[in-house]
């Protein structure tokens, strides 16, 4: 019997690859938010880390506390920068593509463990916090970061199949597009840190924390 087209296409992989291109901004999205669930759970447990986090989280808020709006500022901006070099190095790797994609993963766990621990500490003034301060710069930096990554995954798949195929790996005019989306990415994020920095200097003296 014949096999049709249609059958074919799915049989071979394509529709399966192509749903999961378009999608891959969803998943990292889930796999951020399974981020955020693992950070939330490690807080949850009375061991050593639990101490060990609290402690850091105690000693980041003193900084903030003590310390300028350009020093806030250089911190806040510094941490997103960090992971966009890191998704810059991979998306430059052959083999940067799974890794790659769980890069939003570790951003998540970040965020869970710090508005985890606000919250089963200070509970609702906890919440209130995440809410002013730290969630309206981080969805910002969190989305350019996604971005960001989805553009170095497309850059390192390309390079990987030209590799295979023998030609050259990285040309010319798609690795000048691939940086200028990238600059445009830490824009975002030096946008984020103003926002940051902003936001915790009108309301972090409604709190105390």
């Amino acid at each position: 019997m014949k096999r049709s087209k249609h059958n074919y296409r799915i049989y071979n992989g394509k529709v399966i690859k192509k749903a999961f291109e378009n999608s891959r901004i969803y998943i990292m999205a889930i796999i951020f938010a399974g981020g955020i669930i693992s950070g939330a759970i490690l807080l949850s447990a009375e061991t050593a880390v639990h101490e060990r986090i609290s402690d850091i989280i105690e000693a980041f808020s003193t900084f903030r506390a003590d310390n300028g709006v350009l020093k806030n500022f250089i911190n806040s901006l510094s941490v997103s920068i960090l992971f966009i070099i890191i998704n810059m190095f991979l998306g430059f790797s052959l083999i940067g593509y799974p890794f790659l994609l769980i890069i939003p993963f570790f951003r998540g766990l970040g965020i869970g463990v710090i508005c985890g621990y606000l919250y089963s500490v200070h509970r609702l003034t906890g919440l209130l916090y995440s809410l002013m301060i730290i969630y309206p710069a981080e969805i910002i930096s969190v989305l350019a970061l996604m971005y960001a990554c989805n553009s170095s995954c497309e850059y390192s798949k390309n390079a990987f199949y030209k590799s295979i195929q023998g030609r050259g790996q990285f040309e010319k005019n798609e690795t000048q597009i691939y940086l200028c989306k990238q600059f445009i990415y830490i824009a975002v994020c030096i946008v984020s840190a103003f926002v940051d920095t902003l936001f915790s200097k009108i309301f972090s003296g409604l709190f105390e924390i």
